[in-house]
C-alpha cells in the first residue's frame, strides 16, 4: 500500500481494494434485479451522498483560520526591512520579532533558528512589493515540505493563517476579480501514492480585511489500478480569470469479471464562474457545461459508487442498451449492489 497522506483517504482505497477481493464470492443477480437497483438509486436525489463525499474536503476549506491580529509598528517595520534589504534567499527575521508577530512557531524545523533568526518567504499580491497592503508570508520555506502554514496580511494586520498541504510544494496563484479585489487560489492534497490522487483548488477573496472561502473545485482526482469496480480520472486547468474559466478534461471506466476495463465516459468541458455578491462565493455556469457539480464528486477518493450511479445514470442507462458495453455495467453493478447489501447488514448487526 502507498500511503494517502492522510488516514480517511487510506480507508476509501482499503475499502475499494477490499470490494474487488470478495468479488468471487458474490451472488450473481438476475438483470432485470440489477436495472432494478439502478433505477432505484437514479431516481433519487443527488443530495443524499454529496455531502458525505464533499465533507473532508469542504470542511478543510471553510475552516481555514481567520485572523484579525494588527502588528505593532515596530514590528511592522522590522518585516518590511528583513523583505526590502534582503533578496529573497536571504531574508529572515529574528525570533522574538517573530514571535511578537505570528505567536507560537512550531511549525518551523528547529535547524532554521540556530542562528536565532527564522528565514521568511514572501509573496506579494500588489503591483508593488514596497506597498505591503495584500500579501503572504511563510517562516521557513513553502516549497520543502510536503505542507505548509501561510499568514495572509492587509496592510499591517494578519487576517488569515492557512495550513496547506500541498505535497509536491506550494503553488499560490493570484488574480483581480472583475470587481478589482484581489483572489488567490492553491492547491490542496487529499490523498497521493502510485496510480491514485486527489487534489482541489481552494480559491479565496480579500474582502472587507479578510480572507474568504469562494470556491472548492477538484483539481486532478485520479484512481486507476487498484483493483477497484471503477477508474477514473479528472483534471481542471485553468483556461482564463476573466472570468474564470476552467477546462475539464474527464474519463470513467468500468471493470468487467475479468477485471478488464471498458471507458463508457470520455469527453472535456469549460465551465465559467462568477462571483455572486449575495453568496459571496464564485458560482458556475454548469447549464453550459457537460459536467454538473454532483457528477464531479464521483471523481473524489470516497465512497461514492452511489453517486456515481445516480448522477450518470442515463449514461448507464444508455450503455445498457449497447450490447458491447451492457456486460460490463451488468457486472458493475452486481458488484456495487453485492457491497451494498454487505454494508447495509454489517451496519444493521451492529
Amino acid at each position: 500500500m502507498t500511503s494517502c497522506g492522510n488516514g480517511q483517504n487510506e480507508n476509501v482505497i482499503l475499502e475499494k481494494t477490499d470490494r474487488s477481493e470478495t468479488e468471487s464470492n458474490e451472488i450473481r443477480y438476475t438483470d432485470e434485479q440489477l436495472e432494478s437497483f439502478l433505477d432505484s438509486i437514479g431516481h433519487l436525489s443527488p443530495l443524499l451522498w454529496a455531502d458525505k463525499v464533499a465533507f473532508t474536503a469542504d470542511s478543510t476549506f471553510k475552516n481555514q483560520t481567520q485572523m484579525n491580529k494588527v502588528i505593532s509598528k515596530r514590528d511592522f517595520v522590522k518585516l518590511n526591512q528583513a523583505i526590502l534589504e534582503f533578496n529573497e534567499l536571504d531574508r529572515s527575521i529574528d525570533i522574538q520579532t517573530a514571535k511578537s508577530i505570528f505567536g507560537i512557531i512550531n511549525e518551523v524545523d528547529s535547524s532554521y533558528t540556530a542562528n536565532e533568526s527564522i528565514p521568511i518567504t514572501f509573496i506579494s499580491f500588489d503591483e508593488k512589493e514596497e506597498d505591503f497592503n495584500e500579501y503572504a508570508v511563510a517562516l521557513g520555506s513553502p516549497y520543502m515540505n510536503w505542507s505548509c502554514v501561510l499568514y495572509f496580511f492587509k496592510g499591517n494586520k494578519i487576517i488569515a493563517k492557512h495550513n496547506i498541504n500541498h505535497r509536491y510544494g506550494l503553488e499560490l496563484k493570484n488574480y483581480k476579480d472583475s470587481d478589482g479585489k484581489t483572489i488567490i487560489y492553491y492547491k490542496e492534497n487529499f490523498g497521493s501514492g502510485s496510480g491514485i490522487w486527489q487534489f482541489n483548488y481552494y480559491f479565496y477573496k480579500f474582502y472587507d480585511d479578510k480572507l474568504i472561502p469562494i470556491l472548492n473545485e477538484l483539481e486532478n482526482g485520479n484512481l486507476n489500478g487498484w483493483g477497484s469496480s471503477r477508474n477514473f480520472w479528472l483534471e481542471a486547468i485553468v483556461t482564463n480569470t476573466k472570468p474564470l474559466t476552467l477546462k475539464k478534461v474527464y474519463h470513467q471506466e468500468l471493470s468487467d469479471t475479468t477485471a478488464s476495463y471498458t471507458k463508457i465516459i470520455d469527453d472535456s468541458t469549460f465551465v465559467q464562474y462568477k462571483w455572486d455578491e449575495k453568496t459571496r462565493t464564485l458560482v458556475g455556469n454548469y447549464e453550459k457545461s457537460k459536467i454538473n457539480a454532483f457528477q464531479e464528486l464521483t471523481y473524489y477518493l470516497a465512497d461514492n459508487e452511489l453517486l456515481f450511479m445516480n448522477t450518470y445514470y442515463a449514461t448507464l442507462k444508455d450503455c445498457l442498451k449497447d450490447k458491447s458495453k451492457r456486460e460490463v455495467v451488468l457486472s458493475y453493478l452486481n458488484t456495487i449492489k453485492s457491497y451494498t447489501i454487505e454494508q447495509n447488514n454489517n451496519h444493521n448487526n451492529n
